[in-house]
């Protein structure tokens, strides 16, 4: 006897968008060394996945991050914003958070630490958003001076040499990365924030 092969159920939305939700915010609002929160991206990345093969889309290319939600794909003019983009783990989330560390304390002055709110990479390119904060996870000191935000967004670039930061804003209170991937030739899709 032979059987038709049975069709894989498909999972339920509902489901995946609440838990996509909860491990975004772990994942942005975690410690971008700590494990538990790479542990959380993960997942949200595997969710992103699995969204995506049920015919949802995260926004539309050209979108800001604020712009961005999870909607049925519909026309096919919409494609997932993530398509081709990875967040890196382990070692090379380091080396990245550790080379775009660079220019975040020389414009504070002092040592930093990242929660980080999205770092991706799309082949040779990688992109950073950030709050700062202390080595000891308190929040920065604040001059009356002092730059308007703890926020920091880098642009990076592998070449043969490894990765540099090909520009950066310190204490943004605007995207400041607008215009960065026509500027320097980056994929619109590495800027996308959650």
């Amino acid at each position: 006897m032979i059987a038709a092969p049975t069709a894989t159920r498909a999972e339920p939305v509902a489901a995946l968008l609440r838990d996509w939700t909860t491990a975004n915010g772990l994942c942005r609002g975690g410690s971008g060394d700590d494990p538990r929160t790479q542990a959380a991206c993960e997942r949200r990345d595997g969710l992103d996945r699995r969204l995506a093969a049920a015919g949802w889309c995260y926004g539309r290319p050209a979108d800001t991050g604020a712009q961005r939600t999870w909607q049925p794909c519909g026309d096919g003019t919409r494609q997932p914003a993530q398509a081709g983009t990875e967040t890196p783990q382990g070692a090379a989330r380091r080396v990245l958070l550790d080379v775009a560390r660079g220019p975040a304390e020389a414009g504070r002055g002092q040592p930093v630490q990242f929660v980080v709110h999205a770092l991706n990479r799309v082949g040779p390119w990688a992109f950073l958003f950030a709050r700062m904060q202390r080595p000891d996870g308190r929040p920065l000191p604040r001059a009356a001076d002092d730059l308007d935000s703890n926020d920091y967004a880098a642009l990076l670039r592998q070449d043969g040499n490894g990765w540099r930061v090909v520009d950066f804003a310190v204490g943004p209170t605007d995207v400041a990365w607008e215009g960065w991937d026509r500027r320097y030739g980056a994929p619109a899709s590495v800027f996308a924030v959650r």
